[in-house]
């Protein structure tokens, strides 16, 4: 099965803008994990940037995550990995 990368990351936008919502943490502070190579926001568990893989890693002030999520929610090298490993894209 193989997933275009423009169908795939709008349903990854949707997962990880549902997941960032739903943190208490967030809510309280509106404080994100950013990466400062790239400017993609990065979930609490992930140790490097989905979209350029680097560590440079800190916390910034977004008011409206959905306003920002088309530019700042990439993840191309977690989905161009996915592509090279084969793993199957689960459809949700």
């Amino acid at each position: 099965m193989s997933v275009e990368y423009s169908e795939w990351i709008r349903r990854e936008r949707r997962i990880r803008v549902k997941i960032l919502k739903g943190s208490s943490q967030i809510s309280k502070t509106k404080l994100y994990r950013v990466c400062l190579d790239c400017g993609e926001v990065v979930l609490c568990h992930e140790q490097s940037c989905p979209n350029c893989r680097m560590e440079n890693i800190a916390e910034e002030h977004i008011t409206d995550i959905d306003s920002v999520a088309f530019n700042r929610i990439r993840c191309r090298y977690r989905f161009d990995h996915l592509s090279k490993t084969g793993e199957e894209l689960k459809e949700y």
